[in-house]
């Protein structure tokens, strides 16, 4: 057998068709008027494929056979759609239509112009990690959920103060005395953690984030703490309505010695990340992360473009 030439050597390897299945909040006019529009783009290039269009909310996702999924909406959409695709995720590349878009953080049209990217699979996944909460009631059935952000414990209408126990691999932690607790991973350390004066973790961290909601007393700081190790918390004090939220989307009332159980998911959650990309950029250009305070004359150093 010969040896192949130079020319064969040199001719760059032919990559089959990207496969691309287009998602999004069907609610929103304006999600229809895009996805139409980004359709029509996609089925102009040669090397791409739309195998659909599904913007409706209830839709099992966990089959989907396309390389990629393009999510039209803000985090709330790829929240959601996170958790429609369960232990089977297709890598999803988010289009940002809301208003922060920290886990969607494409224009439409930065989207339209990088379309070469994508034939040319000049792309990263970010597998994100994802967590797995079992409620265990003192009576009725077990239930279990899947998570990208947060687990969140707090008060109910009539918003009385919350203690919540703390256990970490069958230790007794703390008792927190507060509005609430939340459990965050590194992409929720940038939500309802954040907020609540949590620290911000890079993605690609292996820790969780435990964060006090407005504790009744200046000792009680946020924890960050290993994923290998199971958590629990547990409400103490009965008659106080209390509701367990995930991913602020989804919420359940929980009553007074009800085990919440978080350990992390088994499966990642696959984020598609074009080139450029970065996760310092995402905070300064999202969050505002780092920058002076408004009428600051003082000398900053600014960061490179």
């Amino acid at each position: 057998m010969g040896k192949p030439s130079s020319a064969a050597e040199a001719r760059p390897r032919e990559l089959p068709p990207l496969n691309l299945m287009i998602l999004g909040n069907g609610t929103k006019p304006e999600v229809h008027t895009h996805a139409h529009r980004l359709a029509e783009a996609l089925e102009c290039h040669p090397d791409l494929i739309v195998s659909g269009i599904d913007l409706a909310s209830d839709t099992d996702l966990s089959g989907l056979t396309a390389d990629i999924a393009v999510v039209l909406g803000g985090d709330g959409t790829v929240l959601h759609t996170a958790r429609r695709m369960g232990d089977h995720p297709t890598p999803v590349l988010g289009i940002n239509l809301g208003r922060l878009g920290f886990l969607a953080d494409l224009t439409p049209d930065d989207f339209l112009i990088r379309l070469g990217d994508l034939a040319e699979r000049r792309y990263m996944i970010d597998n994100l990690m994802t967590l797995s909460c079992t409620l265990s009631p003192k009576s009725g059935p077990t239930r279990e959920f899947r998570g990208l952000n947060d687990v969140v414990l707090r008060a109910a209408p009539f918003f009385h103060l919350l203690d919540i126990g703390l256990s970490i691999d069958g230790e007794e932690v703390m008792t927190y005395r507060g509005d609430g607790l939340i459990l965050a991973t590194p992409v929720g350390s940038t939500a309802h953690s954040l907020s609540a004066g949590g620290p911000i973790l890079p993605p690609n961290a292996h820790m969780f984030v435990v964060t006090p909601l407005c504790p009744h007393t200046l000792t009680q700081r946020p924890l960050v703490d290993a994923t290998h190790k199971v958590y629990e918390m547990v409400p103490l004090v009965s008659g106080v309505a209390t509701v367990l939220v995930i991913d602020g989307q989804v919420q359940v009332p929980v009553a007074c010695e009800d085990r919440v159980i978080i350990r992390r998911g088994k499966t990642p959650f696959p984020m598609i990340r074009l080139p450029g990309h970065s996760f310092y950029r995402t905070l300064r250009d999202k969050l505002g992360w780092g920058a002076a305070p408004p009428g600051d004359r003082g000398v900053h150093v600014h960061p490179p473009v």
